[in-house]
């Protein structure tokens, strides 16, 4: 059975037996009339959904505001739903009716949606756009992540790496320090254990550490960063083979554990809230992504600063991903154009987008003076050529679930990364032999 049918049957009855009747009683919806397009008096309504549900929301609904203003004849509903939900209710959406004509496609998942056809090109927009949007104005790493099998199916927004997030005051106080007396971050392996080693201490003397050095904060990110700097990955380039259970992977955990367990700079990932702990001026470094800079900003009085993730390995990477901007497959010719004008606008206004916490996919804006004056999204930035986003596979929703707890076992001494890697390939294998 095709695989898309299958998460839509399950998910329509899920939704009927629970009682939710926004899918009208589990029968097929369509909207617009016969021109296939929504009018409400003369302006042509768009719906546009995303997952912002946090400051990033706040930042995007300001944006649409500034289109509406300047566009009068369109209207625009954006609807921000949890990320938790958003893919069954975009599923359901796609397959029966009623989805919305601009959406937001995280780039790992972008292949999933795009193997069962319901996602519009948009070559035939950027060809007549005027002016004309090229490659070349776009960081070639959102820029092909917008591909699949050889056609273009959304405008990328955006590219959001995890980073280095350090406590200045906590590095100051341990004179980890440049020339000028400001906290320096560290840029490689040493660096980063001897950085965190002084900083990590019981300081109120019971016997126990309440100041650590480092966290793991999302621990599948920070896995591949870390096993991309070893040349690690989880499948093959041709994505048909399994081959999370090799030397450069177990390296890479081995490391990670013994950040726990050998050099003693990070807590067990257990019963320890790591992002609070770091909010809370208990830590002196975290790996997290852009989009957590508000959260930081929001905590009053928090002395911190942004820098690239440190080598751990032989070659540069780091997690990273991107939102992009699609449309619905068969979506009408004058939907299309309006929703193209807003996809075009969240573009080439994009810098107002990165001031809630993003790096702009378009090159113009990270050049730009006002983008190198924004102290973390700046440095972030300068990890964009070796950004590597998650699994960009159909089957990555179905892969995850056996690599995290592969991850989570080492990190809590459960298993060796031999044992817990070789398991997830048994696994993962099973999952690539499926039709």
């Amino acid at each position: 059975m095709n695989f898309l049918l299958r998460v839509v049957g399950f998910s329509v009855l899920c939704l009927c037996i629970g009682g939710t009747t926004w899918l009208g009683g589990c029968t097929r919806q369509a909207r617009g009339g016969a021109s296939g397009v929504e009018k409400h008096g003369n302006k042509v309504v768009i719906d546009f959904w995303n997952g912002f549900t946090g400051p990033d929301g706040k930042t995007m609904e300001k944006m649409v505001k500034q289109f509406q203003a300047q566009n009068r004849d369109i209207e625009v509903r954006m609807q921000i739903i949890p990320w938790g939900t958003y893919y069954d209710k975009l599923t359901l959406s796609l397959a029966y009716g009623g989805a919305p004509e601009v959406f937001v496609m995280p780039a790992a998942r972008l292949p999933e949606f795009a193997a069962f056809d319901t996602l519009e090109p948009i070559t035939p927009l950027l060809a007549t756009a005027g002016p004309p949007l090229k490659s070349e104005q776009f960081a070639p790493v959102p820029w092909h992540a917008s591909f699949y099998k050889g056609r273009q199916l959304a405008l990328p927004l955006d590219v959001h790496p995890i980073g280095l997030y350090y406590n200045t005051k906590l590095f100051e106080e341990a004179g980890i320090v440049d020339r000028s007396g400001k906290a320096k971050p560290p840029r490689t392996l040493q660096e980063f254990l001897d950085d965190a080693r002084k900083i990590t201490k019981d300081t109120n003397k019971d016997g126990r550490t309440d100041q650590w050095g480092f966290v793991f904060t999302n621990q599948r990110s920070n896995w591949l960063t870390i096993t991309g700097q070893f040349g690690g990955s989880i499948l093959s380039p041709d994505l048909k083979t399994c081959v999370i259970d090799s030397d450069a992977n177990r390296k890479a955990s081995q490391l990670m554990h013994d950040f726990i367990y050998k050099y003693k700079i990070a807590p067990r990932p257990e019963g320890v809230d790591a992002w609070l702990a770091f909010r809370q001026g208990k830590v002196g470094m975290a790996m997290e992504g852009i989009y957590m800079l508000a959260s930081l900003e929001e905590q009053k009085g928090l002395p911190f600063a942004g820098a690239p993730v440190p080598q751990f390995g032989p070659k540069s990477a780091v997690w990273g991903g991107s939102h992009l901007l699609c449309q619905p497959a068969g979506i009408s010719l004058e939907a299309s154009r309006a929703s193209w004008r807003l996809m075009r606008f969240l573009s080439d206004n994009s810098f107002e987008w990165a001031t809630g916490g993003q790096v702009p996919a378009r090159l113009n804006i990270q050049r730009s003076p006002q983008f190198a004056a924004l102290p973390v999204q700046a440095q972030f930035a300068r990890q964009l050529p070796f950004v590597q986003y998650e699994l960009l596979s159909p089957r990555a929703n179905a892969i995850f679930p056996f690599v995290d707890p592969a991850i989570e076992a080492v990190l809590l001494d459960l298993q060796t990364p031999e044992v817990a890697l070789k398991d997830s390939q048994r696994r993962i294998d099973q999952v690539l032999k499926r039709p």
